[in-house]
């Protein structure tokens, strides 16, 4: 990587190879990119530059198998391409068709119709409060914010036309952490008991959200997209389609990094959309898992075969933490297992981008996108490039006691199916 760090106000066609970037983003939060505070989102630069500079024209097929909170999705069809893409979290998947949902100028109008119906309902006394099951519901929300709360969910469920009814789910879920008792700075809801908190009137956050939400719709709506968006069936280790793909774009989890089901919890278990076992239970199927089946793990060592890199690691880590070591392990077990999966889904020369950050595990450096690299070279890929890019403003700002840390860059690796 170079040491000098390149500032421009948009990516280079052609960056310089082991460069590293600071992007003078203007605003990452333009059009519906500003939909709800989705952890470790990365930035609309990056595919943005990537479909410029692989996609050559317009109405090509882009995917995202890691797609989040949909950026990479967006950002195709702003482009004038259609989108396809895999994600796990249920949330995340309304938030990626709340934020391609092609709406028209008489659905903005129905939007604010249905809004100030719902204001009306939230301050009528004899409106159904809803009461989510979420343990320990008065450890989370205050009896004032939890009346609003339960008020908007039962109004929003009264609403006929689907699409609108998500657009009104997503700006009820983006208030829900910030109205609750959890800790502000943390991506995990956690409350905290050194600094207690004082949670804004929920009401309020809703109404200010609705109207930032509506004035993102609108500019959605001028631009008078017609290019589509879908969520492909399975996950990014496996999925089926019929559709051959000019380019994937994504940004897979860190190692370890991040506890996903944990943090959308709240939103989760409000929307319904899974329960308290569900969460705990679905951890397990998350890239970057942390539960693993140490006997059952160390027995499956092959993976270490395709990368000396990561061979090196293992042994290194695995001497002071063999749970950490295997985990790191499985990591890679899974990325390899979705290399083949798209490259099985792209077309011959088309390209992956693959946006990913280096972890430190037990104050080891773990060089993600090397390892990818090799582990790719073995499975069908040619590489083509990589640069970095500074982090501005990264969600992840706490050590996790020497068994991860703050990502203060992201690597990203350009790899080429082999025709």
């Amino acid at each position: 990587m170079s040491s000098e760090i390149i500032s421009v106000k948009n990516l280079p066609n052609n960056p310089e190879k082991n460069g590293t970037y600071y992007i003078e983003q203007a605003s990452p939060n333009t059009y519906t990119h500003g939909f709800f505070k989705y952890p470790c989102k990365f930035i609309p630069e990056i595919p943005r530059w990537s479909i410029k500079k692989y996609g050559n024209e317009k109405d090509i097929n882009i995917f995202d198998p890691f797609a989040g909170s949909g950026t990479t999705l967006l950002e195709g069809i702003l482009l004038g391409n259609n989108t396809y893409g895999t994600e796990i979290d249920l949330v995340a998947k309304k938030i990626i068709k709340a934020k391609t949902n092609l709406f028209s100028m008489k659905d903005i109008q129905d939007v604010k119709y249905i809004y100030t119906e719902i204001i009306n309902k939230v301050e009528k006394e004899e409106t159904v409060i809803y009461i989510p099951k979420i343990n320990n519901l008065d450890h989370w929300f205050n009896k004032n914010n939890l009346e609003v709360l339960g008020k908007l969910k039962t109004s929003i469920d009264e609403i006929n036309n689907e699409t609108i009814k998500l657009f009104f789910e997503i700006c009820f879920i983006s208030i829900i952490k910030k109205v609750s008792n959890a800790d502000d700075s943390s991506p995990k809801p956690y409350v905290s008991r050194k600094i207690i908190k004082t949670p804004p009137d929920a009401l309020n956050e809703f109404k200010k959200t609705f109207l930032r939400y509506l004035l993102m719709e609108q500019e959605m709506v001028e631009e008078n997209i017609t290019n589509i968006c879908t969520i492909i069936e399975g996950d990014a280790l496996y999925f089926k389609t019929k559709i051959k793909f000019d380019l994937a774009v994504t940004s897979p989890p860190y190692i370890n990094a991040f506890d996903y089901p944990r943090t959308m919890r709240l939103e989760n278990l409000w929307l319904e959309t899974i329960d308290e076992d569900m969460i705990r239970k679905s951890k397990k199927d998350y890239v970057g898992t942390e539960q693993i089946n140490v006997k059952e793990e160390s027995n499956k060592l092959d993976i270490l075969n395709n990368s000396s890199i990561l061979k090196e690691i293992y042994y290194q880590i695995a001497e002071i933490d063999l749970k950490r070591a295997l985990i790191v392990k499985k990591f890679f077990e899974d990325m390899e297992k979705n290399l083949i999966s798209v490259n099985k889904s792209l077309k011959e020369n088309g390209y992956y981008v693959i946006v990913i950050g280096d972890s430190t595990i037990r104050k080891i450096n773990v060089p993600s996108w090397k390892i990818i690299k090799e582990i790719a070279l073995k499975n069908g890929y040619s590489y083509e490039t990589n640069f970095s890019y500074v982090i501005r403003n990264p969600y992840i700002r706490f050590p996790r006691n020497n068994k991860g840390g703050k990502i203060s860059s992201d690597c990203v690796l350009v790899i080429k199916k082999e025709s």
